[in-house]
């Protein structure tokens, strides 16, 4: 098994709840995995629900001129002074302004969007066309495309029609609301059409670009195509950011 270091990762949550208290505990189910059968072998982990934060899905599709960053901000540096020594946020949309937070914080942060895309071009060499599953705040803003861009990854992203994404947008306010108040097969409905669509234009691998959707749609292939579980990638690339050596 690995050796792990004494990380202290904090998480700025609350985008959604479930999300980042699901991000916790596919790290420790991950870890456990690996062999970190002990408690003491487990890193610690600040989680922050930054619940009152002003809505990013707004300030990202551009109907708000209302940052949520300086309120991420704080609740950074919070997690910093609590003894947080790297930091994630587990929501694809909050990283259209993932320099500004980071630069603020004054503390490296495990890029979600960046991650995905190293775990698609190691996975999948030959995929080029991305079709994207998010909320109409990450397709506005195009974080996807600017981190691909600014990395040079060369991915096309694709995007179901308009009223598919509402329906998208529906299935992760569905989410939110409350599973299992809201079925898992009620909520997984809202996504399957624009899945669909996604497949019609020739995605090579369907991102699961909103934390919440993984909470609804457990798929690793959807028609034969695979899919990139945002949530999953996060938690191993936490995993990872920890990970000192093989023994």
């Amino acid at each position: 098994m690995a050796n792990y270091t004494k990380e202290t990762i904090g998480v700025i949550g609350g985008c959604g709840v479930a999300a980042a208290n699901e991000l916790v505990h596919r790290i420790e189910k991950r870890l456990t995995e690996l062999g970190c059968l002990d408690d003491s072998q487990q890193p610690e982990i600040i989680l922050f629900q930054a619940t009152q934060a002003p809505n990013r899905i707004a300030f990202a599709s551009g109907r708000s001129n209302i940052s949520f960053a300086p309120h991420f901000i704080e609740v950074g540096k919070k997690l910093k002074a609590c003894g947080a020594t790297i930091c994630c946020i587990p929501c694809n949309t909050a990283h259209c302004v993932i320099g500004e937070i980071e630069h603020a914080v004054g503390l490296p942060f495990i890029n979600i969007v960046s991650e995905t895309l190293l775990s698609i071009l190691e996975k999948y060499p030959k995929a080029k066309k991305i079709g994207l599953l998010c909320s109409s705040g990450t397709n506005f803003s195009q974080v996807y495309q600017k981190h691909s861009k600014s990395l040079n990854y060369g991915f096309e992203f694709l995007f179901p029609k308009e009223n598919l994404q509402q329906s998208v947008d529906g299935g992760i306010a569905a989410v939110k609301s409350g599973l299992p108040y809201v079925s898992p097969e009620k909520a997984r409905a809202f996504f399957v059409e624009a899945m669909d669509d996604l497949i019609a234009k020739e995605s090579d691998v369907i991102v699961l670009g909103c934390t919440e959707i993984p909470l609804a749609v457990k798929d690793k292939y959807y028609k034969n195509k695979p899919i990139a579980d945002t949530l999953s990638i996060l938690a191993e690339a936490c995993v990872n950011r920890c990970k000192m050596t093989e023994h």
